[in-house]
Formats: structure tokens, sequence, C-alpha cells
């Protein structure tokens, strides 16, 4: 990871240089952890047989990426300068590149899809509620299944994987004020 020094970052963040990056510098262990509980939850909310014919490594990688993504894509939306919010993007991408090889490249594979379901749920009239949630949760059982969700169960898994992963990871560097 290129950062630059110690005393840059002290200016480009004002003093709240260590909070910021820890939060950036945990993100993907934080949603790697909870994607471990999240799938506990999910095994005991869904008949759903394929929830067990698949890796848990494989539902793992996919909740995973997609709290790291809802996170940074929040991050976004917090106000920071550019400067910072590309320091802060370089730490999730080393961090998620260090916890999988393939995790940076299944962030980008995230966000393609995302933004593509959220731009079909809006232009369809999805619940504006769920659009974001429902996007994501798309991407990971999309992914889990091999193909879109086709019956209630898989969409419902849909709603319930994606909901809960954008209401852990939201607001995940929303403490950060200018």
């Amino acid at each position: 990871m290129n950062l630059p020094p110690p005393s840059v970052l002290g200016i480009l963040f004002h003093g709240k240089l260590y909070p910021l990056l820890e939060r950036a510098g945990s993100l993907v262990q934080a949603a790697d952890l909870y994607s471990v509980a999240l799938l506990t939850q999910l095994y005991q909310g869904q008949r759903l047989a394929v929830l067990r014919q698949v890796a848990d490594e494989q539902w793992q990688f996919y909740l995973t990426v997609a709290g790291v993504f809802i996170a940074a894509s929040r991050l976004n939306h917090q106000g920071l300068r550019d400067a910072r919010k590309e320091i802060l993007m370089d730490i999730v991408a080393a961090r998620l590149n260090d916890w999988k090889p393939d995790g940076v490249r299944g962030f980008e594979d995230c966000k393609r899809v995302f933004e593509a379901e959220h731009d079909r749920l809006t232009a369809v009239g999805s619940e504006p509620q769920f659009v974001a949630s429902d996007a994501l949760g798309i991407w990971i059982v999309g992914n889990i299944l091999g193909h879109a969700p086709e019956t209630s169960d898989e969409c419902q898994l849909v709603r319930d994987a994606g909901a809960l992963v954008t209401h852990a990871f939201f607001n995940w560097f929303n403490w950060i004020a200018e």
C-alpha cells in the first residue's frame, strides 16, 4: 500500500488520523467476522437446501465482500475530501487483497451488479426502502445459486441477506465528521 508519510496523513486528516485509518483498516476483518455470524443466522431462518449445499467459505466470501462494498459506497456520501477518501479506500483495497487475492475483483463485480440492479429496481418501482439492500442481496444470492433468484424462498433470501448486510455496514463510516 502506497500511503504518504505520517506527517502528510496527519495534515490530510486534521487530527482524525487514527480513528479514520483504524476504521478503514478493520472493515474487512469486521465484515469477515460478521459473515460467519450472519451465515449462522441465515441457516436458522431459512429452509432452503442451497444454504447447506454451498461451502461456508463461498458464503463467507460473498457476504464479506458485500459488507465491505456497502460501507465503502457509503463513504462516498460522507462529505470527505477526495484525498481522504482515496487514502481510506487504498487501505480497504489492500486489506481486501490481503484477505483474499480475488477480494478486489469480487468488490468490483459487486459494485457493477449493485449499480445495475439498483437502477433496474428503481425503474420498475420497487419499494424505495429496499432497493439498495435488494440490489446487494441479488448479487450475494445470485453468486451462491449460480443464477438469478427464481422461487419465493430464493427471493426471500435475497431480501434477508441484503438487508442484514446493509444494516450491519451502512453506517460504518457515519461517525466521521469533517
